[in-house]
This record gives C-alpha cells, structure tokens and sequence, in this order.
C-alpha cells in the first residue's frame, strides 16, 4: 500500500515543492534511508486539463513532481540514487473525487511506494 504524501504538496498546474512538502520529506527521509527496499515515486494531478509549453499534459506534470521529488530526496536529502525511480500517473489514479477545490489539490500530489525487496534487481546485467 503507497504512502500517500498529499497535504497540498503542489500548486494547481505546478511541479515545484511547497515548504510544507519539503519539510514531510525532511521528517520520513530517516525512514525512507533505513529501509533496505526500492523506492518508486508516483506522481499525480487533478483532473483539470493543463496545456503549457512546459507541461503539455498532466502526464508530463505527473512525471515532473515525481523526479522533483526524487532529485530532493537525492540531492538534498544523499538518498541512494540506485534505490530510487519515478512514475507519472496523470490524473487517473485519485484519491477523492476531482468534485472540490480541496479533493483536488489532494489528487495533486505523489505517492512513495515501497517496493518488495524480492522484485528488485540490484545489479544490472
């Protein structure tokens, strides 16, 4: 079962980490550190339609908080990059109906799932 992480952690059509989301990140990174299992990011969005030069899609959306949040575990935080991967999923996997302004900055957000040690493989061939 993910670790939802999704108390408001972007702005509406943004993948740049708010304060409060940098400073959850800060507290689980000790746990996240311990763990001897990989770690996949899953990025997310409303469902409201994005069109940006940057973002042409809430899948590139999905996918940029997802590695925002990767390269802040990496970078700032001297994660194991070899344990670490991201995954965009758009709008297609909400948490609450995309019916309020609250459920959907909710649905924006990322999730950290904790692999099974078992699937991984460690080395590449």
């Amino acid at each position: 079962q993910p670790l939802p992480l999704y108390k408001f952690f972007f702005d509406l059509g943004e993948a740049v980490l708010k304060p409060e989301a940098v400073q959850i990140l800060k507290n689980i990174t000790p746990i996240l550190a311990d763990l001897p299992n990989p770690l996949r990011v899953e990025g997310h969005t409303d469902d409201w339609p994005i069109q940006t030069a940057r973002f042409p899609s809430n899948w590139e959306l999905s996918l940029h908080r997802a590695t925002n949040v990767v390269r802040y575990l990496i970078e700032e935080q001297g994660l194991d990059a070899k344990k670490l991967s991201a995954a965009g999923y758009s709008e297609y996997r909400p948490i609450k109906p995309n019916d309020t302004a609250e459920n959907r900055a909710l649905n924006r957000r990322v999730d950290i799932v904790i692999m099974s040690i078992d699937l991984w493989d460690h080395e590449p061939n």
